[in-house]
């Protein structure tokens, strides 16, 4: 009787307890958490709401417990949210998301998704001021304690070049206006200020983000990037196809990249994606370093007849690095480059078939390296030159700085 009572004691105490912890509070996680970061305040409003469904529909493919923590910006003619949200998705593995039987057929439909998400209000501003993202991301991670992250970032995207300027650049994000951008640098410390060597990877659904510039300064940010280093298709990425493996304790990165290309190719679609390991992005530097101050180049001759990533306006905003170091070497990859390149790119998959001008840039994927730098000077666009010099550290690390003129 006295244990009885002992019991029954305890488990009021506990309950006790327990209230004193917010509701959406988690225990820490074993696995690893996705926290997802939609900007949609532009014309992709809809394409990133059918991407909120099509994580869903992933996820009840999950065999086990899994969290994904959502911040959505809407769009002021999005039809089911009108203010930045933060939506929670937990599986338990048992054909169960939130506590509710899984939504399939009829029933899955962005609506019911959305109903079924647990909502939770959202630090309101600007999506891309980096106090703004700083504290999204942190409440994502109080409501999801982990002991590892993965992070989407899910918008517009230009790649390194300055938001905003007189080309209509806007580095990354658009939140109802291209100034309403954020630019690569400050990017990447925000999210230092967020993550303690606990980020395992960040996937950029957006456009041009698979550069070295911007692997560089996510180095010590996170431990992997997937991205790509072209313009990349409106519908964004299949995410019913992959999305729960990005749970799995070791990432089949070639498999995610490959599904990728799989979906655009059925879709008529162009597509080039890579997974880079960004602890070796030191290395590639030291390594590009060597071979831009071993040899005599000219600016002029360097940038041509290599493989180029850019359309349009963006054209010659990068070019792909193996292509660079062959031009310096009559044609030749040096076997000290090579090795080094393969420990820094461990997936790639393009299209090189696309024929419908001006993105059927790849017509060889063998002159697909999986990423791309900028040649200074390559475009006579100061604009672009001057931010380059003055902002980008990848300018400094690889040697630029000692062969171009301080004056040009």
């Amino acid at each position: 009787m006295k244990k009885l009572l002992l019991y029954i004691l305890s488990l009021f105490i506990l309950a006790a307890c327990s209230n004193e912890i917010p509701e959406y509070h988690q225990p820490v996680q074993a696995k690893r958490v996705i926290l997802a970061y939609l900007i949609a305040n532009n014309n992709l409003d809809n394409d990133i709401m059918k991407n909120v469904l099509w994580m869903y529909e992933s996820l009840t493919t999950a065999q086990d417990s899994c969290t994904l923590l959502i911040y959505y910006k809407p769009n002021s003619t999005n039809k089911y949210l009108t203010i930045p949200e933060i939506l929670e998705f937990q599986t338990n593995g048992y054909g169960q998301i939130n506590n509710k039987e899984i939504l399939s057929g009829d029933k899955l439909t962005i609506e019911n998704v959305l109903m079924q998400a647990k909502r939770h209000q959202a630090v309101g501003g600007v999506s891309t001021n980096p106090l703004v993202m700083e504290n999204n991301i942190r409440i994502m991670q109080n409501i999801a304690p982990a002991k590892s992250y993965g992070l989407l970032f899910v918008s517009h995207a230009t790649g390194w070049m300055p938001a905003p300027n007189i080309r209509e650049t806007f580095s990354f994000g658009i939140d109802g206006s291209e100034y309403n951008s954020i630019n690569i640098p400050e990017m990447a410390n925000a999210l230092r200020n967020c993550f303690s060597n606990n980020l395992d990877f960040i996937l950029f659904d957006a456009c041009m983000m698979g550069i070295a510039e911007i692997y560089y300064e996510f180095q010590d940010v996170t431990k992997y990037c997937i991205a790509s280093v072209m313009e990349t298709p409106r519908v964004g990425f299949p995410y019913h196809r992959f999305f729960h493996q990005l749970y799995e304790e070791e990432i089949n990165f070639q498999q995610i990249c490959d599904e990728i290309i799989a979906f655009n190719k059925e879709n008529d679609l162009w597509g080039t994606y890579a997974a880079i390991d960004c602890s070796q992005m030191g290395r590639l530097a030291e390594a590009i370093r060597y071979e831009l101050l071993s040899h005599n180049i000219s600016i002029d001759d360097l940038s041509h007849n290599i493989q180029q990533y850019g359309t349009g306006d963006f054209t010659y905003f990068s070019f792909d690095i193996k292509g660079i170091v062959e031009s310096l070497n009559k044609g030749s990859i040096p076997p000290q480059f090579q090795e080094v390149l393969d420990n820094v790119v461990i997936a790639k998959s393009c299209i090189d078939d696309y024929d419908t001008p001006p993105l059927s840039l790849i017509k060889d994927k063998n002159n697909f390296c999986g990423i791309g730098m900028y040649i200074p000077n390559a475009t006579g666009n100061t604009t672009w030159d001057n931010y380059y010099r003055s902002s980008i550290s990848w300018y400094n690390a690889v040697g630029w700085s000692e062969i171009i003129p301080s004056n040009e």
